[in-house]
């Protein structure tokens, strides 16, 4: 993406002594800032999100990097910003997730359009069971039907691309009565985000004597890392069945969907599968000891007790929006238990005391000078599970602790706008590249912190 000229940098001083400020920094809350009273943070904060938004838009494919993409996936956003040369066959990856963060983000940005844009490429994805693969490529069809080796489809993916139809149903601006294309529109996105959501209602357990009743398993596909002594590497081996088990996070973010869903649409369907989810969620994977969520439960049924930042933070957001207060202040100070620093980034881990690859083969092969190396000695920023905790600071009344958790990710933000997944890369797990994960959820943050009306509504 050709870089702004203007952008030169996030110097948190540039604005100490000025009254100035973009005109997109103005209009950056739901009401103008008083530019002397503006902190070189605000300030920094301000101009990095914008930059954001320029990114996130060359990001949309077709673009330089992708010029020609696969007709059925024109709009949707590329996950990373990598060269084909650093990385050939992920170059142009896009997955479903990023691609929802990305809808919401343009729409919390004032721009609806490019909102829709992202939307419509989703909504022409969605396969006739309602389900969505969790990432595709742009440059070729994969995954297709009849060729999906090492695809996969997961419920929080899905929930997250529900959630941005809903949203956009709430919050875009109405159709004038005359538009009818406006009308077909909102009615192709709701009939998605409802096909979506029977997907994911066919995932949950219907036993109410089973303990995980009412909670949804991952969906279809596994990949597991293994190490292969003949040729001394590591691969992904893959198994084209269905995923049974389940991820808390996941059901975190389909009880945010099928709340919205119900709200939008007034059916009992949608919110009495919510609520069996709200249930199951606080009767069997709190963790009391702990204080947060369990990660949830393994293919065979068995209780996985991995401790997990998003089950911290996110679980702190669920609780606040579900009525548990209490809990949702325990699962905040949780996260404190995954705090970490690169350098000069400051944030959190996915997780602390666990290997950092859970085959103890593959550990072993990665730290061979120390097999059992866990993730709490691995010196590793990990920025949109930071941002989370970010917005579950704010969420919780504490908007100064936000905004300093937001700023020690600024060593990880590249001069052209877009923020670092994470501070280094960890095979298989995790990119430093630019991407745009990282770079909505700062958007998110940002926004709310600026008092923008709808970034205070997301996951509320």
């Amino acid at each position: 993406m050709p870089q702004d000229s203007t952008f030169t940098g996030l110097n948190p001083y540039r604005f100490a002594t000025s009254t100035f400020l973009p005109a997109m920094c103005l209009l950056f809350a739901g009401v103008p800032l008083r530019a002397q009273t503006v902190t070189p943070s605000e300030a920094s904060l301000c101009e990095w999100a914008t930059a954001d938004v320029r990114w996130l838009g060359g990001q949309i494919i077709p673009n330089r990097v992708v010029p020609a993409p696969e007709p059925s996936r024109r709009r949707l956003l590329l996950s990373y910003d990598v060269s084909p040369e650093k990385s050939p066959w992920g170059f142009h990856r896009s997955t479903t997730y990023d691609n929802a963060l990305a809808a919401l983000a343009f729409l919390i940005a004032g721009d609806s359009d490019r909102a829709a844009f992202t939307l419509h490429a989703l909504a022409r994805l969605t396969r006739s069971d309602g389900s969505l693969w969790f990432g595709y490529n742009t440059a070729n069809d994969w995954p297709g039907e009849t060729s999906h080796e090492s695809a996969l489809v997961r419920v929080g993916a899905m929930s997250w691309a529900g959630y941005a139809f809903a949203f956009y149903l709430a919050h875009s601006p109405p159709c004038v009565p005359s538009d009818r294309g406006c009308s077909r529109e909102r009615a192709i996105f709701q009939e998605t985000a409802v096909r979506q959501a029977n997907y994911l209602l066919s995932l949950q357990v219907d036993d109410p004597t089973d303990p995980r009743f009412g909670l949804l398993r991952l969906g279809y596909g596994t990949i597991d890392l293994a190490y292969r002594p003949a040729t001394h590497d590591v691969a992904e081996v893959y198994q084209d069945e269905p995923a049974k088990g389940i991820s808390i996070e996941n059901n975190i973010g389909a009880w945010f969907f099928l709340r919205k869903l119900g709200d939008l649409t007034g059916k009992g369907r949608w919110r009495e599968a919510a609520e069996r989810i709200r249930q199951g969620l606080l009767r069997a994977s709190w963790n009391d000891a702990r204080g947060q969520f369990n990660r949830g439960f393994r293919y065979d049924a068995a209780l996985d007790t991995t401790p997990a930042l998003d089950c911290a933070s996110w679980g702190a957001l669920f609780l606040l929006a579900a009525g548990e207060p209490e809990k949702a202040r325990r699962a905040l100070a949780a996260v404190e238990t995954y705090a970490a620093r690169d350098g000069a980034a400051v944030g959190y881990l996915p997780y602390a005391d666990i290997p950092v690859y859970e085959n103890p083969e593959v550990n072993r092969f990665f730290f061979p000078a120390g097999p059992g190396k866990t993730w709490r000695e691995l010196p590793l920023v990990w920025s949109e599970g930071t941002l989370g905790v970010a917005l579950a600071y704010l969420r919780l009344g504490q908007a100064g602790r936000a905004r300093r958790t937001v700023m020690g990710l600024q060593p990880l933000q590249v001069e052209n706008g877009g923020l670092r997944y994470a501070s280094r890369e960890v095979l298989f797990q995790m990119s430093d590249a630019p991407s745009v994960g990282a770079s909505t959820w700062l958007l998110f943050v940002a926004k709310a912190l600026a008092g923008n009306s709808l970034a205070e509504q997301i996951w509320r």
